[in-house]
């Protein structure tokens, strides 16, 4: 998923924006991650009374989020024998202080790259463009 930076020189700009955007996050699993962090702890089967998807494509969403730290798993046995998963959501501080970190650790690296640029660097670029071209 690839977005142009300008489009956060927005007012319109919402923060559930700047996070579909920083961790690549699809609109379903942004829908998966609102729906555990508002109905946690929770289940696949209850999130599928919510969002009319399959369980499988629930699922996916929820391995994505917990990839990227914003869901936990949990395994509770139950009474009548077996097991379930239930999951749930950070909190909007811990939410907040993670995205906010990202974004501080993402716009440090772009000031030194953007601190490293040089004519010589341009120059590179270009003779590399022509190269490639006009072999």
């Amino acid at each position: 998923m690839s977005f142009p930076l300008s489009t956060f020189d927005s007012e319109d700009v919402t923060c559930f924006d700047i996070i579909k955007a920083t961790y690549a996050l699809s609109d379903n699993e942004l829908e998966v991650m609102m729906c555990i962090k508002h109905s946690q702890p929770t289940d696949i089967k209850t999130i599928a009374e919510i969002i009319p998807k399959d369980r499988a494509t629930i699922s996916r969403s929820i391995q994505r989020l917990m990839g990227i730290g914003f869901v936990k798993k949990t395994k509770i046995n139950l009474d009548r024998g077996g097991f379930k998963y239930i999951y749930s959501g950070l909190s909007t501080d811990e939410m907040k202080s993670k995205l906010k970190e990202l974004i501080h650790r993402i716009t440090t690296r772009m000031d030194s790259a953007i601190d490293k640029l040089t004519d010589e660097k341009c120059q590179e670029l270009y003779t590399g463009v022509v190269e490639k071209y006009n072999p």
